[in-house]
């Protein structure tokens, strides 16, 4: 990280404004300062304990679904390269999208400034306490409902996990409802009746008799499903992950439920749960008022979307595959994703394009893995022009190279739900487009909460920036800055460490600047508004 940056970071200088002639001396003394600066070595107390137990804690403790604790230092200390491998390797903290970089609600992966302090913290010996911090303590995480007086609560029965014959098992309950009107579901929270035992959840509903044809034919409680729940009328609502918050639609959304219908509610319980006892349940805010209606839908799907198909990987092979969707005529409001496939995929991704072959990322996941597969919202919507055209494309590993390859000598892969077979689908998270969607802001967080205030090192690096109403973010930025304000902001100049003038753009409203031609460091951002000026201090990756 840029040093003036660092600097900006342990002094916790969050904003200034200044007249455009102090610019230049500002951003002048702030570089010779820098140089001077070296950071400091970290420790566990002021440093460490917060950025583990933010991006970590709510799996790996006691009661979690993580095999082992990571809450107290010996925890950490004892398997600080462990923690550094999978850290590094970006297999922890789960979050397998990797782009667009910190575009979806809740991203929980760790910054480039975290690790590097993570890394110099287990180079240094990994510490415990260097600069006079207390012991943090150990957070508590509890299944803290945020919703207890939903206005529907699925209850599932009490269920003990039996000894599996194979690694995980996918169990689905059915519950028919039957209420006077159709209603739109605004909240979804699961959960968990013990950490422990439940890995994620799904929650779906379908007005065919399927799900209970299914349940009927299985003498156990519920019945054993994988992939989906068996029916191809199956809509799916929403879902659970560890470390998922509730999923919040936004304002005057929401997911139609028809009157008459089941919901269908899929779990997946681990190989590690065996033995355990789940009561897991889910509740929902829902409205009668009229919704602008949201649909998750499959477009790019293994039927009527594949360019290369069929999805068929033999033995010893490695093959991609590709999809293809046409925008129709009308503009769609895209405000989510969620790819799926199974075990021996190894990566997916989705893109549109537009006519002119302007490309917008949709989501990456260089490295699939089927045990953390997530709805990703994002924090602003994505306009779909009519014409647009959207692309998936997955990877699939056929090979003994993929240690997640369910067949020992390899066999042929086909298209199913059954666990030795594979899938592949892009759920689109859409609404109809009305005027103004490219402006709305579904969440303006630069970075993921942290469990406490991370005063050490990392200090303020996540914060947004903001004075006189005005927010600039992410910051650090890479390709662009979004500009939120309550002003009309007007005409934006960047300059370098210099003064001299990089940018000089003018417009009725500017809400985005691209910067993706900017070399790294810390720039100074005039915006004018209403005949004023304020200046913030960003930096660029």
């Amino acid at each position: 990280m840029d040093l003036v940056y660092y600097f900006l970071v342990i002094f916790r200088i969050k904003f200034l404004t200044v007249s455009n002639r102090y610019i230049l001396p500002l951003v002048c003394v702030l570089f010779v300062i820098s140089n001077s600066y070296s950071q400091e070595t970290p420790d566990w107390n002021r440093d460490i304990s917060c950025i583990i137990h933010s991006h970590c804690g709510s799996c790996h403790n006691d009661n979690g679904v993580a095999p082992f604790s990571l809450i107290d230092y010996d925890d950490v200390f004892n398997r600080r390269f462990l923690v550094m491998d999978n850290i590094l390797s970006g297999e922890m903290p789960p979050w397998p999208a990797k782009f667009p970089e910190r575009a979806f609600i809740g991203d929980h992966s760790l910054s480039d400034e975290e690790i590097k302090i993570l890394e110099d913290w287990i180079v240094a010996g990994a510490p415990e306490s260097l600069h006079g911090f207390d012991s943090p303590g150990e957070p508590v995480f509890e299944n803290t409902e945020q919703y207890p007086d939903a206005d529907l609560v699925i209850e599932l029965p009490e269920y003990k996990v039996p000894p599996l014959s194979d690694n995980d098992l996918y169990k689905c309950f059915v519950f028919p409802v039957d209420m006077p009107q159709d209603v739109f579901v605004k909240a979804i929270e699961v959960i968990p009746g013990n950490p422990r035992a439940v890995h994620h959840v799904l929650l779906y509903h379908d007005t065919s008799n399927i799900p209970n044809q299914l349940d009927a034919a299985d003498p156990e409680i519920g019945y054993t499903c994988f992939g989906g729940i068996g029916s191809n009328n199956a809509q799916l609502i929403g879902g659970w992950a560890p470390g998922g918050n509730p999923q919040v639609f936004p304002e005057n959304m929401g997911i139609r439920i028809p009157a008459k219908t089941n919901l269908v509610v899929q779990v997946h319980y681990p190989e590690y749960a065996v033995g355990e006892v789940d009561q897991t349940h889910i509740n929902l805010e829902l409205t009668t008022e009229d919704q602008r209606e949201i649909f998750v839908l499959p477009v790019l799907n293994h039927f009527t979307a594949m360019v290369n198909g069929p999805l068929v990987i033999p033995a010893n092979e490695l093959k991609e595959f590709f999809q293809l969707w046409t925008v129709p005529f009308a503009k769609l409001t895209l405000i989510g994703i969620a790819p799926h496939a199974h075990l021996i995929c190894t990566e997916m991704e989705a893109w549109a394009e537009k006519p002119n072959g302007e490309r917008i990322d949709l989501v990456h996941t260089p490295k699939w893995d089927f045990d953390w597969q997530k709805f990703y919202g994002y924090k602003r919507p994505i306009i779909l022009e009519g014409g647009m055209q959207v692309y998936g494309r997955a990877v699939y590993d056929n090979t003994v190279n993929n240690h997640h390859n369910p067949n020992n000598p390899p066999s042929l892969i086909t298209l199913g739900e059954d666990t030795d077979e594979e899938m592949m689908l892009f759920f689109l998270t859409i609404t109809a487009y009305q005027s103004g969607d490219e402006n709305l802001v579904f969440d303006s967080s630069s970075h993921f909460d942290h469990y406490d205030d991370c005063g050490g090192l990392l200090s303020n690096t996540t914060e947004l920036v903001e004075s006189n109403g005005i927010v600039l973010f992410p910051n650090p930025a890479d390709d662009y800055i979004l500009i939120e304000s309550s002003d009309r902001i007007d005409r934006v100049i960047v300059y370098d460490a210099s003064g001299r003038k990089l940018k000089d753009e003018r417009g009725e409203v500017i809400k985005r600047l691209d910067v993706n031609n900017l070399e790294p460091g810390v720039f100074a951002i005039q915006l004018f508004y209403g005949g004023k000026s304020t200046v913030k201090l960003q930096s660029i990756n």
